[in-house]
């Protein structure tokens, strides 16, 4: 056998094992390994490389190759990725053209100007092959070698390419696949943790606080905009944060909910942007963040102001790029994901404390609604009664024949630190204690106002006559309502048409000023 035939039979085995080991998996990031280490490694060329087409950036007006894979020369791509427009340099022109390029004349030949870097390596061949499967460009593999190969040679690389793109296809799609499945089986899981915590009621309410909310919410749920939901604990913000989403274009992608005061600072980042496979000790397989489930739809991010310094440097590049970098990861993954974040701190307050940054609240508080405590909404407690003891109907399976007058006026009465949630919890209590019949003030928890101790006690006019004008204002008040009752030989609901009100309010008043 001449010395011409053992060349191509050797470069055939070559080939033949190279193929094999990449067909052997249908990991991309293996497939290109495979290609580029084997052509170095058993081909003995000197320098492999692979460019995939990527889609065209903002900004950018065509599609570019990317390069992806890299082996020989003692080059790494240490995270960096090369980008190459079509028709420009070599690679892009075979890109543009769709042409294999395959020359043994490195130091003669025009096309490469690089003569000294060419010298220096000894290189004497280049070949270069489009990536092609079914009329799709996927991308350009390009080796340089020292050893000089033939025509035959070129063909032989040309089969090689056809097959390798074939790998890098089957790849891809498995990949697609795999990325699918596993957002799938993550929203999945994520909508049985939702489930199983149970889905919060509707917004209830019809007072003027309410009201003017609500019309926030519709005027910017329409909109991208970034949301700030600022109030106490217990307000409900997770509500609002719900009907923005369910007035918004988005409302049929998902909703997805993140408590960031329930986060380790050493998970946060995996939990809001994603892991990679090996990235940390028990990272035994690729994890998609909470910005990837969103996608397309809406993030809430509850408790936002409890988020560490490094967490919210890397939030605010979530929000300024619009793309998230999984742990481990080597490239960003774009996201389009509306942020409605939510918080019972005062931003503004841990802005200036140097615990919050700056760029961050600005970001987040493009479109800043204040969620009204309870004591603003007084009007609205009966409503939430009635739908909370529906409510617990269902969820106790114990039937619960309302609230008595005296217990609804006490529940007015009382300021709620605790909010909508302090209120619900009272009544499951009490529905508990109650089952057939209706709650009384008995059947509620001791409750008692802060401000109470602070309430002036009965007094005479000229006891107050230097004091202040809201003290003055209700010690008036007081006699008013103490003369009414009087009148009314103690009938409340006498009193309070005398006064002009309604019975619940004046017993409000009584128990403020101890009557």
């Amino acid at each position: 056998m001449n010395p011409a035939m053992n060349s191509a039979v050797g470069l055939e085995a070559t080939l033949g094992r190279v193929s094999l080991r990449m067909a052997s998996t249908l990991d991309l990031d293996d497939v290109l390994g495979e290609i580029t280490r084997g052509l170095v490694r058993d081909l003995d060329a000197s320098l492999a490389r692979i460019w995939l087409v990527r889609p065209a950036e903002e900004g950018e007006e065509s599609p570019s190759l990317q390069l992806v894979a890299s082996a020989g020369l003692s080059e790494r791509l240490d995270g960096t990725r090369s980008r190459v427009s079509f028709g420009a340099l070599k690679i892009g022109l075979i890109a543009a053209t769709r042409t294999p390029v395959f020359t043994s004349e490195l130091l003669t030949d025009p096309r490469f100007t690089d003569k000294g870097w060419i010298e220096q390596n000894g290189l004497t061949t280049f070949a270069g092959y489009p990536l092609e499967f079914n009329a799709e460009l996927l991308g350009v593999l390009a080796i340089f070698s020292r050893k000089r190969l033939v025509q035959s040679d070129f063909e032989r690389l040309g089969i090689f390419a056809a097959q390798a793109s074939i790998a890098i296809k089957n790849a891809g799609l498995f990949a697609e696949v795999t990325e699918l499945s596993r957002r799938l089986e993550a929203e999945n899981a994520y909508l049985k943790e939702e489930l199983h915590e149970g889905a919060p009621s509707g917004i209830v309410g019809q007072s003027a606080a309410i009201a003017r909310v609500l019309h926030e919410v519709d005027r910017v749920a329409k909109t991208a905009t970034t949301v700030l939901l600022q109030g106490e604990t217990g307000t409900g913000k997770e509500l609002f944060a719900r009907a923005i989403h369910e007035r918004s274009p988005r409302r049929g992608k998902p909703l997805v909910k993140v408590n960031c005061a329930a986060l380790t600072p050493s998970l946060i980042e995996s939990e809001l942007f994603g892991h990679e496979k090996g990235a940390f000790t028990g990272a035994v397989q690729r994890k998609l963040g909470r910005f990837e489930l969103a996608q397309q739809g809406t993030i809430f991010l509850d408790e936002v102001g409890e988020l560490p310094a490094e967490a919210q440097a890397k939030l605010l590049r979530v929000l300024q790029e619009r793309e998230v970098e999984r742990v481990g990861g080597t490239h960003p993954v774009p996201v389009d994901v509306r942020v409605v974040a939510a918080t019972n701190r005062d931003l503004a307050s841990e802005v200036k404390a140097g615990r919050f940054r700056s760029d961050l609240f600005f970001r987040l508080a493009v479109f800043p609604i204040q969620i009204p405590p309870l004591r603003e909404r007084r009007d609205d407690i009966p409503l939430l009664v009635d739908a909370f003891l529906h409510s617990l109907t269902t969820k106790l399976g114990i039937h619960t024949e309302g609230v008595d007058e005296d217990a609804m006026a006490y529940l007015e009465a009382y300021d709620w630190p605790g909010n909508v949630r302090e209120l619900q919890n009272v009544l499951e209590r009490a529905s508990i204690l109650t089952r057939e019949r209706p709650i009384g003030v008995a059947d509620l928890p001791q409750l008692e106002n802060k401000s109470e101790a602070a309430t002036p006690a009965a007094a005479d006019e000229g006891d107050v006559a230097g004091a202040p004008l809201r003290t003055r204002v209700e010690t008036f008040e007081r006699s008013l309502i103490t003369d009414a009752l009087r009148r009314a030989d103690g009938n409340q609901s006498e009193a309070a048409r005398l006064l002009q009100t309604n019975r619940a309010t004046l017993q409000y008043k009584m128990k403020t000023y101890r009557l």
